[in-house]
């Protein structure tokens, strides 16, 4: 099982960390407010979550190899979107 999960940081979140991507080695499934309490980052600053190109809810547990991409407050959203933002 591959255990890196690639962090894609969109907007402010890329600009503050300096960079777009970050690897996580992850060695058992875990809960995104853990992930994003490792990146730390507060969850007020993110409004959507994406892994492996789908929007996900706030209790989703990431799986060792996701793909996770986190948007800010300030990207706008789709509609279909509304229910699962922060």
């Amino acid at each position: 099982m591959r255990s890196e999960t690639d962090v894609f940081f969109f907007g402010s979140l890329s600009r503050e960390r300096g960079d777009h991507h970050c690897p996580c080695d992850l060695q058992r499934p875990t809960p995104l407010r853990e992930i994003l309490e490792r990146l730390q980052i507060p969850p007020a600053r993110v409004q959507l979550v994406m892994v492996n190109y789908r929007a996900i809810p706030p209790d989703h547990v990431i799986q060792p190899g996701d793909r996770v991409a986190l948007f800010p407050r300030e990207y706008a959203i789709f509609a279909d979107w509304k229910n699962l933002r922060r």
